[in-house]
C-alpha cells in the first residue's frame, strides 16, 4: 500500500501578511503542514497540485519553501494558473523525479521517482496557459505523448495536475476552469493505461471533488485559503473565506484507490 497526501492552492504571498478574502494564506498553510505532520503515519509522498503562490513572485516561492519544507515526506509540485515554472524550480525542493520533457519547454511534466517508480507510475503534468487566455488549462501534445509513451500498462497509473479534465456539473466552473482538451486526453490515457489507471487528481476548483466519468475516477482537493461557490447553474464564482483546512489522504492498494478527506479547523 502507498499512502499519499494531496494538497493544493495555498496561494502564498511574498510575506506572511497576505490575506485572501480576510483569511491569512500563510497562517492557514502553516496549519495545514502541522496537521499533516501530526498524522499517525508517514506518507510516502505529498503532491501539491498548483497555485503554490497567489502571484508569481520570488518572495512567495521562498516563503512556500520555508513553510512547506517542514513537511516530513517528499513533496512534488504541479503548475497552477497563478504559478511560474522557473521560479518554482529555483525556489522549491522537489522529491526525486524524472523529467519527461526538455527543461527548455518550461513545463513541469515528470514521473515521480524514488522507490515509488518500482511499484506505480505517477505523473505530474502542466496545464498552464498564459493568463490572458483565461483560467482554463491545456495539455500540450509534447507532454501527452511523453506520458502516454512512458506508460507500460503493467503498473498502476495516476495523474496529478492543477486543472480538472472533465465537467463537474457547475456551469461557471465547467465553462472556465477545466482542461480544454481534458476529455480527449482522458480517452487516450484510458487507452494506454487500461484497468491500471487509478485516478486523476486535481486542484483549481477550491472545492472538494470526487466523481467517476467515462470509466475514470477523478478526485480533487480544496484550498486552505478559501472555497469557491459551485452551484449547478451559477454563472459566476464567489469566494467563501474562513473555511476549514482541507487535504486528502489517498491510499493505493493492490486493487483499490481510497480517498479520505480531512477538513480541520484553523487551530488544528
Amino acid at each position: 500500500m502507498l499512502e499519499v497526501i494531496h494538497i493544493s492552492d495555498t496561494h502564498l504571498g511574498p510575506d506572511r501578511s497576505l490575506d485572501i478574502r480576510g483569511a491569512n494564506s500563510c497562517a492557514r498553510t502553516e496549519a495545514l503542514v502541522k496537521s499533516i505532520n501530526a498524522l499517525p503515519f508517514l506518507p510516502d509522498f505529498i503532491v501539491h497540485t498548483g497555485d503554490v503562490a497567489n502571484d508569481p513572485d520570488p518572495g512567495a516561492y521562498a516563503l512556500a519553501q520555508e513553510v512547506l519544507s517542514d513537511l516530513k515526506a517528499p513533496v512534488y509540485y504541479a503548475t497552477g494558473n497563478h504559478d511560474d515554472v522557473s521560479m518554482m524550480r529555483d525556489a522549491l525542493t522537489f522529491g526525486e523525479h524524472t523529467s519527461l520533457v526538455e527543461e527548455s519547454a518550461d513545463q513541469l511534466c515528470y514521473r515521480i521517482g524514488g522507490t515509488i517508480k518500482e511499484k506505480v507510475q505517477f505523473y505530474v503534468m502542466d496545464g498552464w496557459v498564459p493568463p490572458e487566455e483565461g483560467p482554463h488549462g491545456f495539455l500540450s501534445e509534447n507532454q501527452v505523448e511523453a506520458v502516454l509513451s512512458d506508460i507500460t500498462g503493467e503498473k498502476p497509473v495516476a495523474i496529478f495536475l492543477h486543472y480538472p479534465l472533465v465537467p463537474v456539473g457547475s456551469k461557471w466552473i465547467d465553462e472556465h476552469l477545466l482542461t480544454r482538451n481534458g476529455l480527449a486526453f482522458q480517452q487516450r490515457l484510458l487507452a494506454a493505461a487500461g484497468s491500471q489507471l487509478r485516478g486523476v487528481f486535481t486542484g483549481h476548483l477550491h472545492r472538494g471533488l470526487k466523481l467517476f466519468h467515462g470509466g475514470v475516477f477523478h478526485s480533487g482537493v480544496s484550498s486552505p485559503a478559501c472555497e469557491f461557490t459551485a452551484g449547478p447553474e451559477d454563472d459566476f464564482c464567489d469566494f467563501l473565506p474562513g473555511g476549514p483546512i482541507p487535504f486528502n489522504h489517498v491510499s493505493f492498494t493492490g486493487d483499490a484507490t481510497l480517498v479520505k478527506s480531512y477538513s480541520l479547523p484553523l487551530e488544528a
